[in-house]
């Protein structure tokens, strides 16, 4: 058997790729929070991938089990001995070079360059009639795994009681038993061996209710003849060729192969059919989440809408602010109030009270108007945005979920939603409209922008009225000296009427131009800071909600992938076996 192989290339290139299938579903499982026991499940299938056929080797210490190996291996690699050798479970691997480990459970993985160990796992025990916890390690551990139990029994204590107690163990995992009768080297006669074989075979009948495969074989002899002629004798060739003849099967190579895709489909649907719940789930808030930034936008556009509506009281007061300049000197600068003109103060007062009145009282309540008006629609933007985020947090909450990545996108997602609720409710319940409006002023400097643009226009077109009647008195006076009186009034004042009205004009489109942007300017930089501090406050929710539906995405096509390669395993398993 050492010359033969189990698995051809073909054969090896499907469990490789079936390990790859196994390890990207173990991969899947620990990035969505899996169920212990299906991790459980596939690292098993892991260990046993390497260990694609395992046999174990059992008997009481001193039947030969440890010869036998040898005597399969072709190689002394276990202690033999008529005082227990193995205290402990020896689990013998193909290795490129020699190599012993032991495990953190204290069991020695001996990894050995022999040719049989690449197909096969051999699973040495400790004797039965050892009372050690190993037994349970190999009842629970090894033996339901296992393709083959090979039975080690000695021809001169044949089924002992110890070796019935531990086969009773191992009867309901149903596991195929095959008894090896060894040290029939030490027999004198032919007949003496069948009549082991049938107390063998009668006892195997009533405590497993089997008919058992038996075969006999001197461990020792064997050893040496391979040793000597680098081939099997006989009979552990008779043993070697059933062994190969019922692992390598073609049906039993096709279900060891299979059984493990069969695992890895059931749980990449399983979590793939997860995955698209907890999609669903965040789909919701993917939609609230753009419903608060379509939100913050349709709150930018309306609030500037707003703000150019109300902002139109303003520019009216200006107009109507020109309006009675105009009007003022339409009726002073005419002919018939020429001594009228003579005497500025009177003029400057007729204009204090015809025309500026309370001009910058009056832009400045509008502004605070305005102001007082940002200040609540902010806060309403605040208390809408956090009771959209409160109500989504206890429609969560009291929806039914039970499996672990549920759990997990729940605990996180609710944890980041209360420090946004947190952080939000703090704002709100902190919030002074007196503060707010005061802070904004301070900020933007709009009453002192507004008061210099509106002093830069009343008062500066006092000083021009002024300047304009004295220049008007001047002519007045050098054109009554002179005798003039009909080029004074129809050349004079009509002159400087028409000019002063296209300043004074002037001068309020420039404030109503500065007025307008600074106003416009302020307003929208404080709207984009509610803005952005909105997004801000509600951003790790976002980063958290888009980050899961990332993962859960690749998840999917993960999931995906791993179908797509299990049905591409399985059609080559059918091409390699099922049509032979």
């Amino acid at each position: 058997m050492p010359h033969m192989r189990i698995l051809d290339a073909r054969s090896e290139d499907v469990v490789r790729q079936i390990k790859h299938i196994l390890m990207d579903t173990n991969d899947l499982l620990k990035g969505q929070k899996a169920d212990s026991n299906d991790l459980e499940l596939v690292r098993d299938l892991l260990i046993q991938i390497d260990d694609l056929f395992l046999i174990v080797v059992a008997g009481e210490y001193n039947s030969g089990k440890s010869a036998f190996i040898n005597a399969l291996l072709g190689e002394n690699i276990l202690k033999t001995g008529i005082t227990p050798t193995t205290s402990a479970i020896h689990i013998l691997q193909y290795g490129s070079e020699r190599e012993s480990l032991t495990t953190r459970s204290g069991q020695t993985v001996e990894k050995i360059p022999v040719k049989i160990l690449q197909d096969v796992t051999i699973v040495d025990t400790p004797g039965t009639n050892a009372i050690l916890r190993e037994h349970e390690i190999l009842t629970n551990e090894y033996i339901p795994r296992s393709d083959l139990v090979l039975f080690i029994t000695s021809v001169d204590r044949p089924f002992t009681e110890s070796e019935k107690i531990f086969l009773e163990k191992i009867r309901d995992w149903g596991k195929k038993i095959v008894f090896i009768i060894n040290k029939i080297d030490i027999l004198d006669s032919q007949e003496t061996l069948l009549e082991v074989q049938e107390y063998i075979a009668q006892n195997a009948r009533m405590l497993l209710g089997m008919e058992a495969k038996i075969f006999s074989v001197s461990a020792k002899k064997a050893f040496e003849h391979k040793q000597h002629e680098n081939r099997a004798d006989a009979n552990l060739k008779e043993i070697e060729e059933f062994i190969s003849g019922t692992l390598g099967s073609n049906d039993y190579i096709s279900l060891k192969l299979t059984s493990p895709l069969g695992v890895a489909e059931n749980i990449s649907e399983k979590y793939a059919t997860r995955i698209t719940e907890q999609e669903k789930l965040l789909s919701a808030d993917v939609r609230l989440l753009e419903n608060i930034r379509k939100q913050l936008s349709l709150f930018k556009a309306d609030m500037l809408r707003q703000f150019r509506f109300r902002y139109a009281e303003i520019d009216n007061t200006l107009l109507e602010f020109e309006k009675r300049g105009l009007e003022f000197f339409e009726d002073t600068f005419r002919f018939a109030r020429i001594l009228d003109l003579l005497n500025k103060d009177r003029i400057q007062s007729e204009y204090q009270k015809q025309v500026s009145k309370d001009l910058e009282k009056q832009i400045d309540a509008s502004i605070n108007e305005l102001i007082d008006w940002l200040v609540g629609e902010d806060l309403k933007q605040w208390q809408t945005i956090t009771q959209k985020i409160d109500d989504r947090r206890h429609q969560y909450r009291e929806r039914i979920i039970e499996d672990q990545g549920f759990r997990q996108i729940r605990f996180e997602r609710q944890k980041i939603i209360d420090a946004v609720n947190r952080e939000s409710s703090n704002f709100i319940d902190q919030f002074s409209k007196d503060d707010e409006a005061r802070k904004i002023a301070e900020q933007a400097q709009m009453s002192v922008a507004t008061s210099a643009a509106i002093e830069a226009g009343a008062l500066g077109l006092g000083a021009i009225v002024t300047l304009l009647a004295s220049t008007a008195s001047a002519d007045v006076t050098g054109i009554l000296l002179a005798g003039l009186t009909a080029t004074l009034g129809l050349f004079i004042i009509p002159a400087k009427r028409k000019n002063i009205k296209s300043i004074f004009s002037k001068k309020i489109g420039n404030v109503r131009n500065q007025l307008s942007g600074i106003l416009t300017s302020e307003f929208e930089k404080q709207i984009d800071q509610v803005v952005n501090h909105i997004q801000e406050t509600i951003s790790p929710y976002d980063r958290f909600i888009r980050s899961e539906i990332q993962r859960l995405t690749t998840a999917k096509e993960s999931a995906m992938q791993i179908q797509e390669a299990v049905w591409s395993a399985r059609r080559e398993i059918s091409k390699q076996f099922d049509e032979k």
